[in-house]
């Protein structure tokens, strides 16, 4: 079978370009806690639950929490609706890669110094490698400068949806 699909939405033109990453910007990242999630690689989603290790199947990706995307989403739209006073600079998905991949690029070419542990964690019994490499999912990185955070804090806290701030640009 054949299926088509398409989509139409609508975009601000000042919500159309990133801003680059400048010294002193806020690294944050928004969304649930880290967990193992994607520790166990793509290989392990794609199997038939049971045909593996327990282990295998608890840390593979694509485990969603769709409460959680849906608290961040709502965070989204209202900074958006901020208009141009936005304290969302910059936004990146959290995919392939986890935090290790999400933080690296949001924050090229200035650079960043990251506290990793700083991170919301669901285990602590995870190792800074396992935080910087899982996928877990429902999670962005976003730049912000340091006195919009007030504001930023406040949709947070009225939308349930848990941030923290894990590092500045150097620039």
């Amino acid at each position: 079978p054949i299926m088509m699909s398409g989509g139409l939405g609508q975009m601000d033109h000042h919500h159309v370009g990133k801003e680059e990453p400048k010294k002193g910007m806020l690294l944050v990242k928004i969304g649930g806690p880290a967990y193992r999630i994607g520790v166990g690689g793509g290989a392990a989603s794609s199997m038939v639950a049971g045909d593996n290790a327990a282990e295998l199947d608890f840390n593979a990706v694509q485990r969603g929490d769709a409460e959680m995307m849906q608290k961040v989403s709502r965070v989204i739209r209202a900074c958006v609706e901020l208009g141009p006073k936005n304290p969302i600079l910059s936004i990146h998905d959290q995919g392939a890669g986890g935090s290790g991949n999400v933080l690296k690029e949001i924050s090229e070419p200035a650079g960043a110094v990251i506290d990793i542990r700083k991170m919301l964690v669901g285990d602590p019994s995870m190792s800074v490698l396992e935080l910087w490499t899982a996928e877990f999912q429902e999670n962005f990185a976003l730049l912000m400068a340091p006195e919009q955070e007030a504001v930023f804090a406040s949709i947070c806290r009225r939308e349930r949806a848990p941030y923290c701030v894990v590092g500045t640009i150097t620039g």
